[in-house]
């Protein structure tokens, strides 16, 4: 009976403990509940109000053939009048200098439409090379670099110093050194050693290029012989200024033939393969001095003149472009007349005397054209020496326009005689020497043509013309070349 007891008291405690450890651990426990906190609002960012990109004006679509089909039949004052309107027809500064570049020849000269065709100076119109300028580049007034010129000793400002740059420093392998041999015509002409100048600075920024500048003195033969000189002695490349373009063909291609890389720099040689062509302006100096002397005459209330015309070596394709695009503007009225035409061998002497002809020929003398400035400032020397300056009917100056932009030109221009000038800087060889570095070096693949950009006439008051407007001397003087006038 006891041991009954004993058990049932144990069974009795065993249950106890069971129901002790299920309330203790094994029984689900609630979690407290804490209390969430009340939703926080996220401060409201204002977003920003889109911001319109600037916009940048298009220039309006031009039908350019429109224009020259409704303009072909009219001549004179007819003409004149429809080339005024043209920024009122949409066309801005660009695009009016373009409309006369392209202008067609006009019959309406029966004398400048003949000497166009027999000429032939349509052929170099077709042949020039145009497009646009190399990666998009654009120029802006007050770019450029001043240079001390290797050769004449001037303050020289090189307008296009950021066109294809490359920086200074060694180029290519920098443990091999590039020579290039360039040939050209003359350090005893302002415009030509001025080009060298920016030629050889150019070279000079780069230790292991060397660059040999040879004078052929304008005569071809010599050309050829340097550059041959230059391909026996294994140049790494060759950069010409061609005097005219027949001559400087077969050389040239021997170069070539010979795996020597050849630039041409301002004027075009006889090679079609030749593997770089830096040009540009000749188009747009032959067009301007066309607008110019329509202009003048209009102002002056008669389209009757006569002019003479002082002109570059035949078969230089600058003297031809030039002249082919100036009459094409002025063959649009028929009261201009060419008394003669003389060429020199781009000397200032013989441009003296050839003007000196043309006055002791010609009484009734009205306007001096030039392709060149020397041709120009040697014909106000000698109207000068001859009383004529002032010679035309009621006393009126003879007009005087010329291209390529010396300091005495733009000195002549601010004493009110020369009439106009349109800007061909020399100072572009630099270009063409880079253009080359690229090529022999591998550094950056170069297009046959490389345009060297137009640059607007300048005249004494900044005229605007059929909307086009000029600059004045104050507005291009640090980029002529030559020595300053005292």
């Amino acid at each position: 009976m006891r041991r009954i007891s004993i058990l049932i008291i144990t069974a009795v405690i065993v249950v106890s403990l069971v129901g002790s450890y299920t309330l203790a651990g094994c029984a689900p426990v609630d979690e407290p509940v804490v209390d969430e906190p009340e939703p926080v609002d996220e401060p409201v960012v204002d977003e920003p109000e889109p911001v319109d990109e600037p916009v940048v004006d298009e220039p309006p679509e031009v039908d350019f053939d429109a224009l020259y089909e409704e303009v072909s039949d009219l001549e004179g004052w007819d003409a004149y009048e429809f080339f005024e309107s043209l920024p009122e027809r949409g066309l801005n500064h660009d695009q009016v200098l373009e409309f006369f570049i392209n202008l067609p020849l006009s019959d309406a000269n029966e004398g400048l439409y003949q000497q166009y065709m027999d000429e032939d100076l349509g052929f170099y119109a077709e042949i020039y090379p145009e497009g646009p300028f190399y990666d998009d580049y654009s120029w802006e007034k007050g770019a450029g670099t001043v240079i001390t010129g290797p050769f004449s000793g001037l303050e020289l400002k090189l307008p296009f110093t950021d066109y294809i740059p490359i920086p200074e420093g060694p180029v290519g392998d920098p443990e091999e050194t590039y020579r290039i041999g360039t040939v050209f015509h003359g350090f005893d002409h302002p415009w030509l050693i001025n080009w060298a100048d920016s030629a050889k600075w150019q070279a000079d920024q780069h230790p292991n290029v060397e660059m040999t500048v040879l004078d052929a003195e304008y005569d071809n033969a010599r050309m050829a012989t340097y550059i041959d000189q230059f391909i026996a002695e294994e140049v790494d490349g060759i950069l010409v200024w061609p005097m005219e373009v027949a001559p400087t063909g077969p050389p040239v291609d021997r170069a070539l033939e010979a795996g020597i890389p050849v630039v041409s720099s301002d004027r075009l040689t006889g090679s079609e393969d030749i593997n770089s062509r830096v040009t540009g302006g000749l188009p747009s100096n032959g067009a301007q001095m066309g607008m110019y002397i329509a202009h003048k005459l209009a102002e002056e209330g008669s389209f009757d003149a006569n002019m003479v015309m002082l002109r570059k070596p035949l078969g230089a394709s600058s003297e031809a472009l030039r002249t082919g695009y100036l009459i094409k503007v002025l063959s649009y009225f028929p009261g201009i007349n060419v008394l003669e035409s003389y060429h020199d061998t781009d000397d200032r002497e013989e441009a003296y005397r050839n003007a000196e002809s043309a006055l002791a020929a010609y009484p009734d003398l009205d306007i001096f054209y030039g392709t060149g400035d020397h041709q120009a400032l040697a014909a106000i020397e000698a109207a000068d020496l001859a009383g004529r300056t002032y010679s035309r009917e009621d006393g009126k100056k003879i007009i005087f326009v010329c291209p390529d932009d010396s300091k005495e030109a733009m000195y002549y221009i601010e004493e009110g005689i020369m009439d106009m000038n349109v800007p061909l800087t020399p100072l572009q060889a630099d270009i063409a020497t880079r253009v080359l570095i690229n090529i022999i070096t591998g550094r950056e693949e170069m297009p046959y043509n490389v345009i060297v950009p137009d640059a607007p006439m300048v005249t004494i008051d900044g005229a605007e013309i059929f909307g086009f407007q000029t600059l004045t001397t104050d507005g291009w003087y640090e980029y002529t070349w030559g020595p300053p006038v005292e």
